[in-house]
């Protein structure tokens, strides 16, 4: 007889096909790392060490950890969630909670609160992305003001519109996140070794990382596609 773990076929060939391929995609694991692109502003906004070296060593150590608890958090909730109900269940797994589960309550309470706190942090990034591609950095308050209300009406327009909440996160986390995580900081790497290419000859390791950064930007390119087509051949199961 198969293990059952919380009423879910444990270590059955079909539990794990359909924990890949359907339920819990890898993109979704994607989504704890969007905000990664704010990075510059928090690197130069960080005190520098009192003995006045470098603050890289710090960075490095705060981004470790947090991307690290990140990556635990986000990978617990989504196998702890599927290990529980299976292929029962819903894009947002408190959805499969019953409204009267003391504990689920908090949980959406967190959600909530989460949700308040950090979508000012996302939204940041977005709304400068916006006025830099439209040439209008540092412009008046009106601007400012005029574009924080247009983009969250847009934002929040769509979201009332959208029911799979599943498929937002699973095709976001293919599609951005593959782009975020791996195309645009290989492609960046690239063009910055070979414009220094074009003043000094570059060293046997640069060409080495100009390698390495193309075979990641392609390997990004096929995980977005991949992870696009499984996360569309699971919404419409």
């Amino acid at each position: 007889r198969r293990a059952q773990f919380f009423g879910a076929p444990f270590f059955g060939a079909q539990f794990w096909r359909n924990f890949a391929e359907r339920r819990a995609p890898p993109p979704s694991h994607v989504q704890a790392f969007l905000a990664h692109y704010n990075a510059p502003k928090f690197f130069k906004e960080l005190a520098p060490p009192t003995d006045g070296s470098s603050k890289a060593q710090q960075f490095n150590l705060v981004s470790a950890g947090a991307f690290g608890l990140a990556a635990l958090l986000c990978g617990s909730i989504m196998t702890w969630g599927f290990l529980t109900f299976g292929a029962a269940s819903q894009g947002l797994i408190l959805n499969n909670y019953a409204t009267s589960d003391p504990l689920a309550f908090i949980a959406r309470l967190g959600i909530g609160c989460s949700i308040i706190f950090s979508y000012p942090i996302n939204f940041i990034g977005l709304r400068e992305g916006v006025l830099g591609l439209l040439g209008a950095t540092g412009e008046s308050d009106t601007t400012h003001v005029v574009s924080t209300v247009l983009l969250l009406a847009v934002a929040c327009g769509i979201s009332m519109m959208t029911k799979n909440l599943g498929l937002v996160v699973a095709l976001g986390g293919a599609v951005l996140g593959s782009a975020l995580v791996y195309v645009i900081p290989a492609a960046m790497g690239v063009a910055s070794k070979l414009q220094k290419g074009k003043k000094t000859p570059l060293t046997t390791g640069e060409k080495a990382e100009v390698v390495a950064c193309g075979a990641m930007g392609v390997t990004g390119v096929a995980l977005g596609v991949l992870g696009a087509i499984m996360s569309l051949k699971g919404a419409a199961h």
